[in-house]
């Protein structure tokens, strides 16, 4: 066993355990609930580590891996943000993901489908609803919604997420637009549009863009502005792309009439209860947020998690 490579997995723990079988013989592998001190006191007795999104890695913990034995972080996940990037490139620590493995992700629909869902339960009130039905308040009234036929839905990022979104738009006989300034397989049939010209006609805008240094609080107050009143926005991509202060203002205001949200910017703080979208969550039934489910699906999990195990036997195999 000792010749064995390390693995370190802190991945869900509702993984499918055959997931790892194509290890067997290959490596060492250690399962592990996410904990900072275990990594921290821990990571350099590995060869690779399989990063959880629960728990972002920093340089102290990129640090102690370097000091040690640690050769590859591999994440199952196109978005890259729970991880310190300088820190793993300056200590030549590789970093693999499924950003780019495009043949895997035209399969992967979920986040897409929880997108369509998230921009049904903003402009319908539908988490509000059931919970006054629970307590058996029958109140049709109170929970008056927008209907989404024949209104316009913004696609922001016209990538493969974004493409699915087109797709359920136009299942739901909305007008469906796009704004994405460098798209990598332009829609032969769909209107693209700057982004002004594009705010100012959609009803619902929902965001697929990668974060990085030029998306990063892309919506920010001067964008939102330029918004139809009372726009649906829907956000599975990462929350650092909103300026959070202007989107609960704008909310406040009614400018923003409804917010359906996968991720928030500090999904990670300890203190989520008290995070200012969370907070008004509790206020406006048209305010919508879920903890980061978009690819958490029985099927999407099993796919891209079998996908990296297959891909790092085969790396192991070279070592």
């Amino acid at each position: 066993m000792t010749d064995l490579h390390r693995v370190l997995s802190m991945w869900d723990s509702g993984i499918a355990a055959e997931v790892y079988d194509p290890l067997a013989g290959l490596a060492h592998l250690d399962i592990q609930p996410p904990d900072r001190e275990f990594l921290l006191n821990h990571i350099g007795e590995y060869d690779v580590y399989l990063a959880t999104l629960h728990m972002p890695i920093d340089r102290q913990i990129v640090e102690r891996g370097a000091q040690g034995r640690l050769r590859l972080v591999y994440t199952a996940s196109t978005g890259l943000d729970h991880l310190d990037l300088e820190a793993l490139a300056e200590f030549g620590i590789e970093l693999r993901c499924t950003k780019t493995e495009y043949d895997l992700l035209d399969n992967i629909t979920a986040t897409a489908e929880l997108a369509c869902a998230l921009m049904l339960a903003a402009a319908r009130k539908i988490p509000a609803a059931n919970q006054a039905a629970c307590r058996g308040h029958w109140a049709r009234d109170v929970y008056r919604g927008m209907q989404l036929s024949g209104k316009t839905l913004g696609v922001l990022g016209v990538g493969r997420l974004g493409r699915m979104m087109v797709q359920c738009g136009r299942g739901l006989r909305m007008n469906v637009i796009g704004c994405d300034p460098q798209p990598l397989r332009p829609l032969a049939d769909l209107e693209y549009l700057d982004f002004d010209a594009f705010a100012a006609r959609a009803d619902v805008i929902s965001i697929h863009i990668h974060l990085g240094p030029e998306t990063e609080q892309f919506i920010n107050a001067e964008r939102l502005r330029a918004m139809k009143d009372g726009v649906i926005l829907v956000n599975t991509s990462r929350g650092r792309i909103i300026d959070e202060t202007a989107l609960v203002d704008a909310i406040h205001s009614g400018k923003v009439g409804g917010l359906g949200a996968d991720v928030i910017d500090g999904e990670w703080r300890d203190d989520l209860v008290d995070h200012p979208l969370i907070a008004l969550s509790r206020e406006h039934d048209n305010v919508v947020i879920v903890p980061h489910l978009g690819g958490v699906t029985v099927e999407s999990q099993t796919v891209s998690h079998k996908f990296v195990v297959d891909r790092l036997a085969e790396i192991l195999r070279t070592w």
